[in-house]
């Protein structure tokens, strides 16, 4: 390779060249995450029935939906949740399978049984879901004047329309706030009095309320498109509908009750840092979507929003790319300062700032060579692939280095630079082909590493390996032709063969600062050489005395493993947690949103004011899409969602113990459950709520739900254990309401 390489030094030049414009190009093109794309696809499927009780649900549509799909292919397992009128579908398939044909599967299993559920049933909602496409920030919205109807009209028509067209993002549809609608209120006693019933109301606003294309009509010499009045046109207009007509008297809407243009029932409030109002979450499509370029676009997208009052303001909060801008920025510091300290080093011991350059060539060439074979190969830059490459900038420079110092070993020697190049290369490239695949073959276990540690940890380790590779051609190829042309032949100081007939005293003011230090720096080293020698001579005599006291140290390290936690990833501090509220079991509404401000009122206590930054509350669901990606299960959950400043001075960790144990002393009648709330926990639990889940399954689901307390009376005695939560609640109030049909005929 080396003497390929300066024969032709022009064709190496332009590979050069070539490799780093690829590798430029490839770096700006690749899309930036936190985390690898982990490849495990999860299909959630979303089945509505508005009223069906949870039992029914799980019965007649959950069940039969999950004994269907059981005849699809690469399916690894199936989890459901059976909400009052929505059943929750996870299918969990295994890994490698294509994302999209797994939607599809999914898709035409569930309308192939959806003839089989009972009538009314919509059809299902089928999307892809997964560790990939997880919320990367919240759009809340806040107007002086507005009220929640209007907040969240304007949020769902206008600002989430404008939004949508972001590269990269999906926004589902909004939480909190009341959905606008058309409202009948009806006089129980006025019905009464003129023999009507609610029923006659409802049919009687049908049958005047109607879509029916009249089509066209030809007149003369005309073609005209025909349009009628069969939609009413406003609230007013409803209460103008007769319901019944008794000689020449009609009784209308308005006799009986009014029309009003209002909103429906609400069954979800949100609250924005104390304020009733509705929020979006933002998701990142699956694939190579790039976190940071999502929501710098939210953010760009809502500066420029039309159709909107003046008044009412955007804002994005819970933004996950700070996160992931600080850990990419952090490897890449890292990285630079154990650059500098490299360059100082080889700068030490060689002396010689050419040389310096010579080995420094490696890391630009071996780095864009591999982000151009990571860009092929649809990688992303993530936090794991940098680490790869800050772990592998040493590496880089070893093997230019070996490279260089024999062939500066034989300019030593006399021989002309352009020479001791191809000899000095020669003689060490094996040697360093082999260092090479022998750190290469230390992450092959890698490959043996299965769900998500296989893909952040492959990722790292391909990175290494492809700068690795790199290293060595840049080594036998580069180096030496850089050597070749550029580096000079080594001055001899101080010496007769050097100087001639010049003392070492007329000698030494000749030379430069910097190669008196480095010969003074040499005379050092080689002094501390000789130190170890002897003590190395020293232990060769005491063999017994050397093994028996390294065999003690090692056993003695052991005695360290208790102190030292154990952990699949390092704590790292989001600068937000999220807490899981839990009233008595069907508490109303309106007073789990009381619990809910008194929990705000004790977050705002225990965080300092100059750390803390918004609080997002979530209360009950709405039995829509919104709870695709709700933890709540009814009116009586919520979950509060404290972001913290970006400088904030106490840790997130700090602040969650210690609200957890104000909540406990002030609120003891609520169940909470807290998380951190970060990117890196979602990712790595799968989108799951924590890192260890225990399902208990049986046919009665009364004996499962004693079994759960149980477990979880025993696991709070585990020492470390913070929170254990049951999502699932079998006693939930209700009134049955038997019909007797025989007299009810």
């Amino acid at each position: 390779m080396s003497s390929f390489s300066l024969r032709h030094p022009y064709f190496i030049v332009v590979v050069c060249l070539f490799v780093c414009v690829l590798g430029l190009t490839s770096l700006v093109q690749m899309p930036v995450d936190m985390f690898p794309h982990i490849d495990l696809p999860v299909v959630e499927v979303a089945t509505f029935y508005n009223g069906m009780p949870p039992e029914q649900i799980e019965a007649d549509i959950t069940g039969r939906f999950e004994r269907f799909f059981t005849l699809g292919s690469g399916i690894d397992h199936i989890t459901s949740r059976s909400l009052p009128g929505v059943s929750l579908i996870k299918v969990f398939f295994q890994a490698g399978t294509d994302p999209n044909a797994d939607v599809t599967q999914v898709s035409n299993l569930a309308m192939a049984d959806l003839r089989r559920l009972p009538p009314g049933t919509l059809p299902p909602v089928v999307v892809n879901s997964g560790a990939s496409t997880l919320p990367v920030c919240l759009l809340t919205v806040e107007g002086k004047g507005l009220t929640e109807t209007q907040l969240r009209d304007y949020l769902q028509f206008e600002v989430r329309d404008q939004i949508a067209g972001v590269p990269g993002a999906t926004v589902p549809p909004p939480y909190g706030g009341k959905y606008r609608q058309i409202m009948v209120y009806v006089d129980p006693l006025k019905l009464q009095a003129n023999q009507l019933s609610p029923m006659d109301v409802v049919r009687a606003v049908n049958n005047s309320n109607l879509i029916l294309p009249a089509g066209d009509v030809r007149i003369g010499a005309l073609d005209y498109n025909l349009y009628t009045n069969a939609l009413v046109p406003s609230a007013k207009a409803l209460n103008q509908i007769p319901l019944k007509t008794v000689g020449e008297r009609s009784v209308f809407v308005s006799d009986v009750g009014k029309a009003v243009d209002g909103s429906a029932l609400q069954y979800n409030i949100v609250r924005v840092n104390g304020q009733r109002s509705t929020y979006v979450p933002v998701q990142k499509q699956g694939g190579n979507s790039n976190t940071i370029a999502v929501v710098d676009g939210i953010k760009a997208a809502i500066k420029h929003l039309r159709d909107i009052p003046a008044q009412m303001k955007a804002r994005v909060v819970f933004d996950q790319s700070v996160f992931v801008r600080q850990a990419i920025s952090t490897v890449l510091r890292e990285g630079g300062v154990g650059l500098i300290l490299t360059a100082l080093m080889v700068l030490l011991f060689l002396g010689s700032v050419r040389a310096t350059v010579a080995v420094f060539l490696s890391i630009p060439i071996s780095v864009m060579a591999t982000f151009f074979f990571l860009h092929i190969g649809s990688a992303t830059i993530n936090a794991m692939i940098l680490s790869g490459l800050a772990l592998a900038f040493s590496r880089l420079i070893d093997n230019s280095v070996i490279v260089l110092e024999n062939i500066f070993r034989h300019v030593e020697l006399g021989e002309k630079p352009f020479t001791a190049a191809g000899k000095g290369t020669d003689e060490v490239s094996l040697a360093v082909l082999a260092i090479t695949i022998a750190t290469v073959v230390v992450f092959f276990p890698v490959t043996l590493l299965y769900g998500v540690s296989k893909y952040l940890f492959t990722a790292l380790a391909v990175s290494v390996v492809l700068a690795l590779f790199a290293s060595y051609f840049v080594a036998v190829s580069v180096v030496p032709l850089y050597c070749a042309h550029l580096l000079k032949g080594v001055e001899h100081h101080g010496g007769a063969e050097a100087q001639g007939d010049a003392t070492e005293a007329e000698a030494r003011p000749r030379m430069s600062l910097g190669a008196r230090f480095h010969t003074s720096f040499n005379a050092r080293f080689d002094g501390m050489l000789n130190r170890y020698d002897a003590w190395v001579q020293k232990a060769l005599d005491r063999p017994k005395l050397v093994v028996f006291g390294f065999l003690g140290v090692f056993l003695l390290s052991f005695a360290l493993y208790p102190r030292v936690g154990l952990a699949f990833f390092p704590r790292t501090d989001a600068g937000q947690f999220i807490i899981n509220v839990k009233a008595p079991t069907g508490t109303r509404i309106e007073d789990t949103e009381n619990y809910v401000k008194n929990v705000e009122g004790i977050i705002r206590g225990v965080v300092a004011p100059s750390d803390l930054n918004t609080i997002v509350s979530n209360i009950g669901i709405t039995p829509g899409l919104e709870s695709l990606a709700s933890p709540n299960a009814g009116m009586y959950t919520a979950f509060v969602q404290v972001g913290l400043k970006e400088d904030h001075k106490t840790s997130s960790f700090v602040y969650m113990d210690r609200v957890r144990t104000a909540i406990a002393e002030q609120l003891p009648q609520l169940r909470t459950f807290f998380q951190s709330g970060g990117l890196v926990e979602s990712v790595l639990n799968q989108g799951a709520a924590a890192p260890i889940d225990v399902q208990v399954s049986g046919t009665d689901l009364q004996a499962d739900d004693h079994v759960a307390i149980d477990l979880q009376r025993q696991f709070r005695t585990i020492k470390g254990v913070s929170d254990v939560y049951i999502p699932q609640d079998m006693d939930y109030p209700t009134l049955e309401v038997n019909l007797n049909r025989d007299r009810a005929s």
